[in-house]
């Protein structure tokens, strides 16, 4: 059966001398691997368009119980180069695909994480703020996306510091359940500007590096904790030297 979707590429491996193995999340049959024959040959006719965070049109055969799909075409859906071209981009991108490939499962449509990806990238192609703090954000969209979502304590929220609360996922001023990690006060405005849907406030806030790479952590935490087989990503040591 021959498909036509949208697909983001999560990652590519090269395959024999001139073809990819590409990782796509379609917004069809969900994360599904797919064979680009010929598409590291100099005039290949998928023309470089398979590139980490490309948001593309492609069409596939698609057999079910195949492991990897037959790609036959790919265009550019919406612009993302610009992502490639700068090293803050390029590696805030690598660790949100790299997350999002562990969350997604095989041939599951995702229709909430493939309109985050999307709207995502096409808005990081053509920012010019600073955008390298945001991965917790993303976290915290992804913990939603997977159904373990973290909330706000509405009966006693964090009034300066607080506490993530690992097994039940509440931000409160206090420690409670079987694990809690502890977080300051740049970490709990910035997860509360999450929580209030304050976008401007976010994207515009200063936050020491230190306190981001600590959130990221606790993200972490709390990950590995509700989902099984989430793994530290390769991608983090780049990304830890852009912060």
């Amino acid at each position: 059966m021959i498909t036509d979707t949208a697909a983001i590429v999560l990652r590519t491996i090269p395959f024999r001398e001139s073809s990819l193995i590409v990782t796509v999340l379609s917004e069809q049959h969900g994360k599904t691997g797919l064979m680009a024959r010929g598409a590291r040959q100099r005039k290949s006719r998928f023309g470089g368009l398979l590139q980490p965070a490309a948001i593309l049109d492609v069409s596939y055969t698609y057999k079910s119980g195949r492991e990897i799909q037959n790609l036959t075409e790919a265009a550019q859906r919406v612009p993302t180069w610009r992502i490639q071209e700068q090293i803050e981009k390029m590696a805030l991108s690598m660790a949100t695909l790299e997350l999002a490939t562990q969350l997604c499962h095989e041939h599951e449509p995702m229709p909430d994480m493939f309109a985050l990806l999307l709207n995502f990238f096409s808005w990081l192609h053509q920012t010019m703020s600073d955008s390298t703090h945001l991965f917790p954000y993303l976290q915290f969209r992804m913990t939603q996306i997977s159904g373990i979502g973290i909330t706000m304590d509405q009966a006693n929220p964090p009034r300066e510091n607080g506490y993530l609360n690992i097994t039940d996922g509440r931000i409160s001023a206090n420690s409670e359940g079987e694990r809690s990690l502890a977080l300051t006060s740049h970490q709990c405005r910035y997860l509360r500007y999450i929580c209030d849907e304050n976008k401007s406030a976010l994207l515009n806030g200063v936050f020491p590096v230190e306190e981001i790479r600590n959130l990221i952590h606790h993200m972490d935490v709390y990950f590995q904790y509700h989902v099984e087989g989430v793994k530290p990503r390769r991608s983090d040591s780049i990304f830890d030297q852009i912060l």
